[in-house]
């Protein structure tokens, strides 16, 4: 199985706060992110994680990813920065296109509002960053409208998968589970 997840921030106090999650302090929040990743990802699955995975250091960033099961690659976030980050994923991309069957994911921390393939059927844009921010408005409106041009036949999917969505409940999810659970969860705007 191949999940994606984004904006985990292990061991980032002000996360807690400014996504009003729903942990009493930075280690219930890693233990739970840790035990959610571990209850539905085996050891051979892959995980992209899509940017912002820890706020820790060093040491820090290693020991978490090495209790996490799965095969682990990240897309790089704008915290994404310590020197260790190497020892801790197989593979580290700034962007990366994944083929599916029928057709690309396009990774990539920051949602974009122009990418390969926006006109092909089979093409789907992950990312996060945005978190439920303004920002994560204003990119699901540009989504929105762009399918919506007429003439221009922009046939794509976009999912922010940062884990504070309702959708994502802290979780890495599969393609088929985001298709799923988007239908589920009405789209929530924080700030």
């Amino acid at each position: 199985m191949v999940y994606f997840i984004a904006d985990t921030h292990f061991y980032d106090r002000k996360c807690i706060q400014y996504d009003n999650r729903p942990f009493a302090g930075v280690e219930d929040m890693n233990e739970a992110l840790i035990r959610n990743w571990n209850g539905v990802v085996q050891s051979e699955d892959t995980v992209y994680i899509v940017g912002d995975f820890s706020y820790g250091v060093g040491a820090d960033i290693v020991s978490t990813a090495q209790r996490l099961k799965g095969h682990k690659i990240l897309i790089k976030g704008n915290h994404d920065n310590d020197v260790n980050l190497k020892y801790a994923f197989e593979e580290i991309y700034e962007y990366k296109e994944v083929p599916l069957s029928n057709g690309t994911v396009i990774l990539s921390h920051y949602p974009l509002s122009s990418f390969k393939d926006m006109q092909k059927g089979g093409t789907v844009h992950i990312y996060g960053h945005v978190h439920n921010s303004f920002e994560a408005k204003i990119s699901n409106d540009v989504y929105t409208r762009l399918r919506a041009l007429p003439d221009r036949n922009y046939n794509f999917e976009a999912y922010n998968v940062g884990c504070m969505q309702p959708y994502m409940d802290y979780t890495p999810r599969t393609l088929a589970e985001l298709r799923e659970r988007t239908r589920k969860f009405p789209l929530k705007f924080d700030r």
